[in-house]
Parts: C-alpha cells; structure tokens; sequence
C-alpha cells in the first residue's frame, strides 16, 4: 500500500488557522451580490484556504482540491443571489464544495482514503509541533474506525466548527440524524471499535 502525498501547506483561513469572524462579513457579502468585482474577489480571497482544506480532507489529492475548489467559487459566484447574506458564508460555500466533490467522484473511488494532517493552534512553535502530532493522532483514528459519512460529519462539526443547523443541510441529513451520527461515532472512538 503506498502512503498519501503530504498533506498541503495550510493557508491563512484553514483550520490550522481559522478566518477571523468579520463583523464587515454581511456587508461585503451583499456588495458581492449586487456585483461589486473587488467584494467578490475579497469573499474568494477570506475563504479559500479553507475550502480548499475540506476538499483536501475529503480527496487526499492536491490537484483534485484545487480543481475542485475552482469549481466551487465559480458556482458560488455564479449563484450568489442565492446566499442568505445574515448567515456565515462558509457553510453555504462547504455545501457547494461538497455537492461539487460528490458530483466530480461519483463514477470514480469515493474517498477511499480520508484526511491526514490537522493542525494544533497554539503560538509556540516546539507546543504547536505537540499539539498537530495528537490531533493527526486523533483523526489517523477516526479515519481507520469511521466510516467515510461520519468521518465526514465529524469534520465538518468539530474541524469546521459548523453549526448543526448547517452540517445537516450539508448533508442532506436531519438535525437529530446529524446527532446520533456524531453520538455515536465519537462513542466508537472513545472505544476504539470499527463500524460494524
């Protein structure tokens, strides 16, 4: 078995390094609506980094999660009519970078392998090194125990700290589905056991 590609420098707005909330995020997002260019771009620019992340989480493959993240922002701008500019962006564009991935493998492997690289937060470089090593640990778990599906609600909860509200339009699951999925899946890890 051949071992996964490095993981990809993770940019500014990734979950090693989450995006700062803007309170300018509503604002900038109705300019982008009405057809603002440099709003556009600002929204592609802010975001980025992390859909590129999830894609990455989910193909494992550096050329996929570029195309795919492409893909994404031009149906996203494409559609940006569609965005409830009172709601946080990035789960909008998660949902379209999802629907985008499925669609791109649905003849292909589909996630055969999972994420491999988290990275701590923490500001001391020897602390941060700690912290990414026992987070890599934790997800190199959840990825041998979980199935894909709850592998990928999970990160979308606990990664993209998505709101559940959110995760479960994602998708396309109920709230109390979402739950017991994340229930459950956190209980296997805790017990270390394997889907059955």
């Amino acid at each position: 078995m051949t071992s996964a590609p490095p993981a990809p420098p993770l940019d500014a707005g990734s979950p090693a390094e989450p995006a700062p909330a803007c309170t300018d995020e509503p604002a900038l997002l109705r300019a982008a609506i009405a057809g603002d260019q440099p709003a556009r771009e600002e929204m592609v620019r802010r975001h980025h980094g992390r859909v590129y992340a999830y894609l990455y989480q989910m193909t494992r493959h550096r050329e996929d999660a570029e195309d795919l993240t492409q893909q994404t922002f031009i149906k996203a701008l494409r559609y940006i009519d569609r965005v409830d500019p009172d709601r946080p962006v990035i789960h909008w564009l998660i949902t379209i970078a999802r629907r985008t991935a499925l669609n791109h493998f649905r003849d292909g492997p589909r996630w055969a392998e999972l994420p491999e690289e988290v990275a701590g937060d923490t500001t001391s470089p020897a602390r941060q090194a700690e912290n990414r090593e026992r987070v890599d640990q934790l997800w190199e778990k959840a990825r041998r125990l979980l199935t894909p599906r709850e592998f990928e609600i999970l990160w979308l909860r606990f990664a993209e700290e998505m709101p559940i509200a959110d995760l479960a339009r994602a998708v396309e699951l109920t709230q109390i589905h979402v739950k017991v999925i994340i229930h459950r899946a956190r209980h296997r890890l805790l017990k270390g056991e394997c889907p059955p």
